[in-house]
């Protein structure tokens, strides 16, 4: 059940992400990015609270889906998605699994997601707009829209996912 039941989460909120733009910010009159990664901020909680191996494969696979709805260029995402689980699950092995540690793993996966895609973009010439741009259209108000994201369902999903790995007989 939890097998199914935990992608099936991911995907609800990689869709969610899109409706969410629509919603909140359907014309982008403010200036200002808010850019949803909520498939992102539950694929690093599951890559802090179960093996990384199940991070890294949720980042490899809902990376490609990014890619293939929204981006031109196959791979940017699924890689730094990818990295960013695996990044994500060896700092939180030396860290105790918290609201704060989660919160600030969290804030920190999205902010390296967000310069690798940059740098990525910026490196094959699909980017141009300055760092300071970035830094202040997009960067602050896409790791305070995930971080409150994370916040809201940090409870229940680090319950489900403890539920998970003791379902699983995971150590």
């Amino acid at each position: 059940m939890y097998r199914i039941l935990l992608p099936f989460l991911t995907y609800i909120a990689f869709v969610f992400e899109s409706t969410v733009m629509q919603v909140v910010n359907p014309k982008q009159d403010w200036g200002i990015l808010l850019i949803p990664h909520f498939s992102l901020v539950i694929i690093i909680f599951v890559a802090s609270y179960l093996k990384p191996s199940y991070g890294i494969v949720y980042g490899l696979i809902f990376g490609l889906l990014t890619d293939l709805m929204y981006t031109d260029l196959i791979g940017i995402y699924m890689f730094s998605t990818a990295l960013v689980a695996y990044i994500t699950a060896v700092l939180s092995r030396f860290l105790f699994g918290n609201l704060f540690v989660t919160l600030v793993l969290t804030i920190l996966g999205v902010a390296v997601l967000e310069f690798l895609v940059y740098g990525l973009n910026t490196l094959v010439g699909v980017a141009n707009e300055s760092v300071d741009l970035f830094l202040y259209n997009r960067l602050i108000s896409t790791l305070i829209l995930n971080g409150v994201f994370a916040i809201l369902i940090y409870y229940p999903l680090v319950k489900f996912l403890r539920k998970m790995k003791d379902s699983i007989g995971e150590n």
